[in-house]
């Protein structure tokens, strides 16, 4: 667990890239990265459009509907039934001139 040791922080996958190719970003707890990391019932990518496009609420709503219809956790082994959920959402936008700078 992330909350009980710090060497965990030495597991992060990191990355880079231009600015001017970034418009969104999201940030999931384990319980809302559920619909991907452990239902498989969409793909990152997927589940990163959902948000942009339907709000981070649309995302943990369909979370709970897979939780609902798994109470007994048989479909999808898991140590609770609910997990909590938090999505943060950040959009960029980007004008024309701050792209022409970059």
């Amino acid at each position: 667990m992330v909350a009980t040791d710090p060497l965990a922080a030495d597991q992060a996958l990191t990355g880079s890239m231009s600015a001017d190719q970034i418009r969104a970003a999201a940030l999931l707890s384990d319980g809302a990265a559920r619909l991907v990391d452990r239902f498989h019932l969409t793909t990152w990518r997927e589940a990163l459009d959902l948000v942009d496009q339907h709000g981070p609420a649309e995302l943990i709503s369909r979370v709970r509907a897979a939780e609902r219809s798994d109470l007994r956790g048989e479909r999808w082994p898991r140590g609770k039934t609910f997990d909590d959920a938090s999505v943060v959402h950040l959009g960029f936008v980007l004008d024309a001139a701050a792209r022409s700078v970059s």
